[in-house]
């Protein structure tokens, strides 16, 4: 009898130390799941690319997933031009009362649903519109630490990086993957291209801008060809200041979103510089190879018919989405395809420095089928 109650309580014992080890694992040391609704991709690759705590697992959700969301330890919603149905949107109310939600950019005042209170959400608001990859890792660190309230690897998270947008920007020659440097004029733009090897008297000058493509990706690419990159994120204002009058470019690489506007056709002709749009197809490229129509509606307007207005050519494929071990979209630059789109450039801006009597010139003619004249692209 007194073996069997020992045993018996042996059991009790075993049961308790379980329960409290599962309970511990649960409140303080498993994975924080967090989920991502809405958000734009290229923004959401960059939060992922700065996740380097692997007790924190990112996922891209869709409106379709809402009533899964109670498995997840907080939702991050964007709500610019988020579009609930209305039982959706009672779905997230509820939601919110047993899942920390919040919601940013809500262009709707009905999908402004937040459940944090107002310290949380002003702590993770100035991470996520500061941005930069020291930001984004502060606001995940933070969201363990202090909303899912775990203690194993959980560090503390920095203090907010207050984002100032440098005149110029370029990556971190020492760290590809850190945020990027700022500069707030030519000269000490120049000075960092010297003292990092990039800065060659007599070397093509070219100009990039634009939001909807990896910058980075395309500023190597361009300086392992051999020219100088001048990475500018607000180009009216960097023409209208006067800073470009510092730079003899030889072109401008636009990586486009919508018209930049008659200050930069003006500056074009002032130059008599090409102006190419380098393409994000803006999604899976699997999917975008697979599609025989490609592109369409919006976004290819966006991408390449208005900034054909300000005078852009070679709107060629160079960017889209893969998807990386997380499970999380992300924009790259496909490598052939950058490969291709820099030598265009490279052989756009040695035409430009030949002599006439060094150039030769091809018109391609092509006929249609039936009736038509043989024709060239509008030349005949």
């Amino acid at each position: 009898m007194k073996q069997g109650k020992k045993i018996f309580g042996y059991c009790i014992l075993l049961i308790v130390v379980v329960a409290m080890t599962i309970f511990a694992w649960n409140r303080w040391i498993s994975k924080t799941k967090i989920a991502f609704l809405n958000y734009q991709i290229i923004e959401l690759g960059q939060i992922a690319k700065a996740n380097d705590n692997s007790m924190i697992e990112l996922c891209e959700i869709t409106l379709d997933d809402i009533e899964n969301l109670k498995d997840y330890d907080m939702v991050l919603v964007n709500g610019m031009g988020i579009k609930y149905t209305e039982e959706q949107r009672e779905m997230m109310k509820e939601l919110a009362y047993d899942v920390p939600v919040m919601t940013r950019m809500a262009t709707n005042p009905a999908n402004n649903i937040c459940s944090l209170d107002s310290v949380d959400e002003d702590f993770l608001s100035q991470y996520l519109s500061n941005g930069g990859r020291t930001n984004y890792r502060s606001a995940l660190a933070y969201i363990r630490k202090f909303i899912d309230g775990k203690k194993f690897m959980a560090p503390e998270p920095n203090v907010v990086k207050e984002h100032v947008e440098g005149l110029l920007t370029h990556y971190d020659t020492k760290d590809s993957e850190g945020d990027e440097l700022n500069f707030n004029s030519v000269s000490e733009y120049e000075t960092f291209l010297r003292q990092n090897g990039l800065y060659r008297d007599n070397q093509p000058q070219v100009i990039v801008t634009g939001m909807m493509g990896d910058a980075t990706a395309m500023t190597k690419a361009l300086e392992k060809k051999g020219m100088r990159v001048y990475r500018v994120p607000r180009m009216q204002t960097f023409i209208a200041k006067h800073h470009i009058d510092s730079i003899n470019a030889s072109a401008i690489v636009y990586m486009p979103h919508g018209r930049m506007g008659n200050y930069m056709v003006e500056y074009l002709k002032h130059k008599n510089i090409p102006l190419f749009a380098p393409v994000n197809v803006n999604r899976l490229v699997n999917e975008w190879e697979a599609d025989k129509q490609g592109m369409s509606g919006g976004f290819l307007s966006q991408s390449i018919i208005t900034p054909e207005i300000d005078g852009a050519i070679r709107p060629f494929v160079v960017f889209g989405h893969r998807t990386n071990e997380e499970g999380i979209r992300e924009t790259y630059a496909i490598p052939e395809r950058m490969d291709d789109f820099v030598q265009t450039v490279n052989n756009y801006v040695t035409l430009r420095n030949k002599q006439n009597s060094q150039k030769r010139v091809v018109i391609y003619y092509f006929k249609g089928a039936g009736q038509n004249a043989l024709t060239a692209s509008g030349m005949e």
